[in-house]
């Protein structure tokens, strides 16, 4: 929601001398998304003349991933990353030497100007990260295990990590469910490995936790741009089936926690799934999508510093879009309907033309559409097992004072539900002044040590871990 992946401090400094034309693509290019994603793009040219290339988030370490295409036709320039559902459209600026145009991803389409830089140093500085690296530097009292697993209904199959305490067990479990992105194992947003720290967190306390790379990410197969949130929920039902079968695992304490919009897909799965003993939300919405996707930009813009008359501006032109996909009672009256409503914000000046060419496929598109219209408390009416759900008072993507009510209201026939707003923590659960996201990466804390304090509490007070 997504889960967004934010960012440190990237050097923009340009090469001396450079220079570089519209039919000159090659080389390194760096350029900053909303003032806080520091974005690498790396496009050389083949021996047949074509273009092949990377796209990095700096500040993340899951490293490069390859375009599925490059296109360069006289002043434009078009990249797209198939398997993280991006794309860039830029034009060539010849006073600014630069390509300007933007970046959509999962809804949201964003400025980026690409800058010819240096090709990066391996030697970069890396910011202080004192969970993450407290538990790399060991020695771990518990055991790790790479682990492979199938989601026979998906014919893909997931890799992952289990960490368990010492001994013959059967241990109780956690299944960690990560938000929107191409997500590994661990998490990792802004440099933090959230889920290495929720992990390690959970199994000093003697819970079994199993954690994977998102579907056609890592060590998964499968294709992650066409996956939606119910495919997501498929894979995530897969890991407790798999985990049920385990002798080492205690099957009647098996539970799921989600992060962002695997706090969604938490209250799918334990509807499905008779093995779920309990659900853990983390940030994890209770509205619709489209409300949710609304009040989150418009949270984020203006903590950004982005315009209020903009912004408000904005705020109503997205109402109207995700209204027209979600309203929509076949795929001909949404396609005219999205269509009527960009035009008007394109005459209105709300949308630039670029923005305007790309948003009609990608709100359209599957995770989009489905996610628009996914309605969280159709799920947590009928979730029966203890619920817990935290949502940090300065969270900006899934703000609490609209998604914990929402939640209450929804688990209200539960008798063992509880649902707690966080004071001072954002999105990740870090100690935070603002909540905006260009903060995440500057707090060295992954995840602030009151939170997880009060997951594992009440994980332990469930299962009756040790």
């Amino acid at each position: 929601m997504h889960k967004l992946t934010l960012t440190a401090i990237v050097a923009m400094a340009l090469a001396v001398g450079v220079q570089a034309s519209a039919q000159d693509a090659s080389g390194y290019w760096a350029g900053v998304l909303n003032d806080r994603i520091h974005i690498l793009v790396h496009v050389t040219a083949t021996a047949d003349g074509r273009h092949e290339g990377t796209i990095e988030n700096t500040d993340n370490e899951s490293g490069p991933l390859p375009f599925s295409a490059i296109d360069i036709h006289g002043n434009h320039l078009r990249l797209a990353a198939d398997k993280i559902g991006g794309s860039y459209d830029g034009n060539w600026d010849a006073h600014e030497q630069a390509w300007v145009g933007s970046w959509t991803m999962q809804g949201q389409t964003l400025p980026l100007v690409l800058k010819h830089t240096a090709a990066p140093s391996t030697a970069s500085k890396r910011m202080a990260r004192p969970q993450d690296e407290a538990i790399a530097k060991g020695p771990l009292p518990y055991l790790q295990e790479n682990v492979v697993f199938p989601n026979d209904a998906a014919h893909v199959t997931l890799g992952g990590t289990l960490t368990k305490p010492k001994g013959a067990g059967p241990f109780p479990a956690v299944v960690l469910i990560s938000g929107t992105g191409a997500n590994t194992r661990d998490e990792v947003s802004a440099g933090h490995k959230i889920f290495l720290v929720l992990a390690d967190a959970l199994t000093r306390k003697g819970i079994a936790v199993l954690r994977y790379d998102k579907r056609g990410v890592g060590e998964s197969t499968g294709d992650f741009g066409s996956a939606t949130t119910a495919d997501f929920a498929s894979d995530a039902k897969a890991a407790v089936e798999w985990l049920s079968k385990r002798s080492d695992i205690d099957h009647a304490h098996i539970g799921v926690m989600g992060h962002s919009e695997g706090g969604v897909i938490a209250p799918m799965v334990a509807v499905a799934d008779r093995n779920v003993a309990f659900v853990v939300m983390l940030a994890g919405p209770g509205v619709r999508g489209d409300k949710l996707f609304v009040e989150q930009a418009y949270g984020v813009a203006l903590a950004s510093g982005t315009p209020a008359a903009y912004v408000a501006k904005r705020r109503a032109f997205d109402q109207k879009l995700y209204s027209a996909v979600v309203d929509a009672n076949t795929h001909d009256q949404e396609v005219d309907r999205v269509k009527a409503v960009i035009d008007s914000g394109l005459a209105e000046k709300v949308i630039e033309p670029k923005e305007a060419e790309s948003l009609p496929g990608d709100v359209m598109r599957p995770w989009m559409e489905q996610f628009l219209k996914l309605d969280p408390a159709i799920a947590l009416k009928q979730v029966t097992v203890p619920v817990l759900a935290l949502n940090g008072s300065l969270d900006l993507a899934v703000p609490a004072k609209l998604n914990l009510p929402a939640i209450r209201q929804a688990l209200s026939g539960n008798r063992d539900a509880t649902v707690i707003e966080v004071a001072g923590l954002n999105h990740l659960f870090q100690t935070a002044k603002t909540g905006a996201p260009s903060e995440f990466a500057h707090i060295e804390e992954t995840v602030a040590p009151s939170a997880l304090s009060m997951i594992t509490d009440w994980v332990v007070c469930h299962t009756h871990a040790p």
